[in-house]
């Protein structure tokens, strides 16, 4: 479920400029790095995953914003 999250948190930070949520003690953060929407071809997104005060897992995506965008958008 957390792997879940994260990818939803990946896409929704692409769109939204960050996102966050959290599941039994997990939390994922996301946060879009780079210019808005419609100025490049690529972003980056850093993702955290922490459980209470540790930090599970932190690392970068690049992704292009084609991944991100609805269909019909």
């Amino acid at each position: 479920m957390v792997r879940s999250i994260a990818l939803l948190a990946l896409m929704e930070a692409q769109r939204h400029g960050r996102w966050g949520a959290s599941f039994h003690g997990f939390r994922v953060q996301a946060l879009r790095q780079g210019p808005a929407r419609g100025c490049a071809a690529l972003t980056e997104v850093s993702l955290s995953v922490s459980i209470g005060k540790a930090v599970v897992a932190s690392f970068s995506v690049t992704a292009n914003y084609a991944s991100a965008m609805e269909p019909n958008a």
